[in-house]
């Protein structure tokens, strides 16, 4: 039995298998690949991701996932690699959804029983995400759940990002838990309703074709509008749909409300000293900025 991996290990080995030009949690990816190829397992599934909503795309790192991963593995694993494409027929899934239930050992109607229970399963996570709670502690028996500051005598905190970094205490340098601790209150996308960010986005003058981008960018207007007492925009160095879209936020934030905005920009060097020194700063700040 192999033993968990340290964070600091987890990164190691990622960075030392990605391909050059690869982004922060893409070298987290292939470190959780590596451990869990030497603890044994039959097979790893790894979908092609390609798209989850009509006329919108997921970062073409992520589309490449697959063959980077089995390039950096070659001829020795069995990967599960379902195509995953919403802007094609629904037939697709399906049929790949099938595929996936035929290499398990179940049939067409089992699959589709179990797509049909995922589905609700996820309508359930989703309500429970707008809510205010967080993805890690859905499931858990109440009391044990991570809690935030009182909202009417703390802070507000927009926290933007992808959710990939966000949530990852390795990618985001455990910026949640710290923001809680410094008695701020941390609002996500996943926090606010599909239809207000939907509605938002649309003022753009271009359709943003990235989904992450999009949902970013929808919910940096909706903060903007409600208001919240600060922005944080947490982002990897090397991701190239982050390179527009934080400019995009930056821009639209000054130009409507003047809220405060820090854009952390993380990969395998940052330290935690920093990190929380920018935080520790900004939310002093902020809080000056909203007694005055």
């Amino acid at each position: 039995m192999v033993s968990p991996p340290t964070n600091r290990d987890m990164v190691q080995h990622g960075t030392t298998l990605a391909v050059d030009g690869t982004c922060l949690p893409v070298k987290i990816f292939y470190g959780h690949v590596n451990w869990l190829v030497e603890t044994g397992v039959d097979a790893i599934f790894l979908p092609r991701l390609i798209s989850t909503s009509p006329r919108e795309y997921i970062c073409p790192k992520f589309m490449g996932l697959p063959d980077m991963i089995a390039a950096a593995f070659p001829g020795q694993y069995c990967f599960i690699t379902p195509l995953v494409n919403l802007s094609c027929s629904s037939r697709l899934l399906r049929k790949e959804l099938e595929r996936v239930g035929n290499l398990l050992g179940a049939s067409p109607r089992q699959t589709r029983l179990a797509w049909d229970e995922a589905l609700a399963a996820q309508k359930d996570y989703q309500a429970f995400l707008l809510a205010g709670n967080w993805p890690g502690d859905y499931g858990k028996e109440p009391g044990s759940a991570v809690s935030q500051p009182a909202e009417d005598t703390h802070l507000r905190i927009g926290l933007l990002g992808h959710s990939y970094v966000i949530y990852d205490r390795v990618a985001s340098m455990d910026a949640v838990h710290r923001l809680h601790a410094m008695g701020a209150k941390v609002l996500t996308v996943d926090m606010l309703p599909a239809d207000r960010t939907d509605a938002q986005v649309r003022r753009f003058p271009k359709r943003m074709f990235w989904t992450s981008g999009r949902r970013i960018l929808g919910a940096a207007w909706e903060f903007a509008d409600m208001p919240v007492d600060g922005l944080i925009y947490i982002t990897a160095f090397g991701c190239g749909t982050d390179s527009l879209t934080a400019e995009l936020v930056e821009r639209t934030v000054r130009r409507r409300s003047g809220i405060p905005q820090l854009i952390l920009n993380i990969d395998e060097h940052t330290g935690q000293a920093g990190v929380v020194t920018r935080l520790e700063a900004f939310v002093d700040m902020a809080r000056w900025r909203r007694g005055r």
